[in-house]
Formats: structure tokens, sequence, C-alpha cells
């Protein structure tokens, strides 16, 4: 991979379900530092440490399954943000991950859905409206570890 970015073929290199431990193997022997690790990230499973690793070494978060599988769009305490502001539960979440520095990647195939997840940008989330998705923890799925998982 990095053979291909010295020859112009890619622009950058990018990891997925890296942790702290994996990245520093990685980087005994890499040149080049990954831009992004995609990682499951959203207000039930927050991975913080390995989000505060990536940040350290100037690597790009990016939150796949923002939404969890779905069950984040029914939690109350989003419901109540999501009527404050107008806007879907989805957008809330989308919204927060932005508000924390990750890049959201959203899984969609209806139309209305996919322009609804763009339209982010006429609100903000306050301090504490952060904080209060941030206690979220366990609300949904988390993620697997992937050491143990038989591939």
């Amino acid at each position: 991979m990095e053979d291909a970015v010295t020859a112009g073929k890619i622009k950058s290199i990018g990891v997925s379900n890296f942790r702290t431990h994996h990245i520093d193997a990685l980087l005994k022997t890499a040149k080049i530092v990954p831009a992004v690790n995609q990682l499951y990230i959203n207000p039930s499973d927050q991975q913080e440490e390995v989000v505060a690793y990536n940040k350290a070494h100037d690597i790009l978060t990016e939150a796949y399954s923002p939404l969890g599988r779905g069950e984040l769009l029914e939690v109350p305490a989003i419901v109540e943000i999501a009527e404050k502001y107008g806007k879907s539960t989805a957008q809330v979440v989308l919204k927060w991950s932005l508000q924390k520095g990750y890049l959201p990647l959203p899984k969609s195939v209806t139309p209305s859905r996919i322009i609804e997840n763009g339209q982010l940008f006429d609100f903000d989330l306050s301090d504490d409206e952060l904080t209060a998705i941030d206690q979220l923890h366990g609300v949904g799925s988390l993620t697997r570890e992937p050491d143990t998982i038989d591939h």
C-alpha cells in the first residue's frame, strides 16, 4: 500500500478496527501513518482509548454504524433532543459524531434518508446535550473485540 502511495496510485492509506496495539505494531515498520481508522463508533460504543490514540497520531476516526444498528433511534434522550431541533434522531446522532470530531459513515439505500443525513449543518448540539449523549454507553450494541473474532 505504501508503494501505491509513493507511485501516486492512491492518496492515502486507512485501516479498520485497529486498536492501539495494532497501530503500534504497524508503526514499527510503516513509513506512512494511516490517514483513517474506521471503527464502530456511536453513542453506545465510543471506544475512547482508540479515539484518543487516533487523535494523538493525527489519524481520522471514521465512524461506521454511527446510528448503532438502529437501536439508538428510539433512545428517549436522543428523541427529546431531536424534537427540540425539529430533526430526526438519526440527524442528532450524526451531528453528535461530527461535533465529536468523527467522520460518520451512515448506510442507507433510501433516497430521502440519504438527503436527510446530509442536512446537519443548520444546528449545533449544546455542550450539555453532547454530554447527555456521551452518557449513553451500552444502550445499544457494542463492537466485538477484533483479537477474539475467529476469522
